[in-house]
């Protein structure tokens, strides 16, 4: 028999099966690490986006609550659907509560609810036509 039966004699070939797995394993921490500074970057992103919104809707509220000092103040104690009666409120001038601008943002009336004395319920509604409501304390 020319040709023995002997399997060949294997040596080394570890390095390749090494190499492959360091760099299999290296990609998923390096995707891990990734979806972690995605999903820190969205979460950042959301809270920015409540703030400023937020914001905006203190903003209306302070200037709602501008509009309506001096002469305007007396509409506060009672509810903007009897803001019409030319009575109520002499020397007041309810169109000025009807809309404003705050901070580039238009805003308009919905509705204005007294509490009591000291504080009501302002409605509004933004550009895009959502409605926002704000709590306000009217300042003494």
């Amino acid at each position: 028999m020319p040709f023995p039966l002997v399997p060949p004699r294997c040596s080394g070939g570890f390095v390749l099966p090494l190499a492959l797995s360091t760099a299999a394993v290296l990609l998923l921490s390096s995707l891990s690490l990734q979806t972690l500074a995605m999903h820190g970057r969205q979460r950042s992103r959301q809270l920015f986006t409540t703030a400023e919104q937020a914001d905006a809707r203190q903003s209306v509220g302070m200037d709602f609550l501008q509009r309506a000092s001096g002469s305007n103040r007396c509409l506060l104690a009672v509810p903007s659907a009897q803001w019409g009666n030319a009575g109520l409120c002499p020397g007041a001038d309810p169109q000025r509560l009807q809309a404003g601008l705050s901070d580039a943002l238009a805003w308009q009336l919905s509705s204005w609810q007294p509490q009591d004395f000291a504080s009501g319920t302002l409605q509004w509604r933004w550009p895009d036509g959502s409605l926002a409501k704000l709590e306000l304390v009217l300042p003494q």
